[in-house]
């Protein structure tokens, strides 16, 4: 499996995207993939994650746009040397694309912060060579 990483104010985000083919059907033009994500805190002060945005892009290059509150319901307080682990899932129309984005985020003394989330591949097995 291939690990996506970015570390931005010391923060690490790392990525692990994966085809679901139990929870997919292609004959319809669903692709459904999940991904781990792991953001570990490498500063010295805990840091809070409040919002995220998401830029989600099919092999036609049709684009979607998502944001919101916290990251699977949850807004995680981070403390240095930590880490907030989370699975999520992302429905596509066609066997290949990518996500990218970032979390949005304050530490402890008041400091905001944007947190970028490296861009990753959604691929079917299949559909890449």
């Amino acid at each position: 499996m291939t690990t996506y990483s970015k570390t931005t104010n010391s923060i690490t985000v790392d990525v692990e995207p994966k085809f679901e083919p139990g929870r997919s059907k292609p004959e319809n033009g669903l692709f459904v993939f999940s991904y781990l994500v792991t953001i570990t805190n490498n500063g010295s002060e805990s840091i809070q994650i409040n919002r995220r945005s998401w830029v989600i892009t099919d092999a036609y290059f049709n684009v979607e746009y998502v944001e919101g509150e916290g990251v699977v319901g949850e807004q995680p307080v981070i403390m240095p040397g930590k880490s907030f682990h989370y699975e999520s899932f992302c429905p596509l129309k066609t066997s290949f694309g990518s996500m990218k984005g970032h979390y949005y985020g304050i530490t402890e003394s008041g400091k905001t912060l944007t947190l970028d989330i490296p861009e990753f591949t959604l691929a079917h097995p299949f559909s890449v060579q």
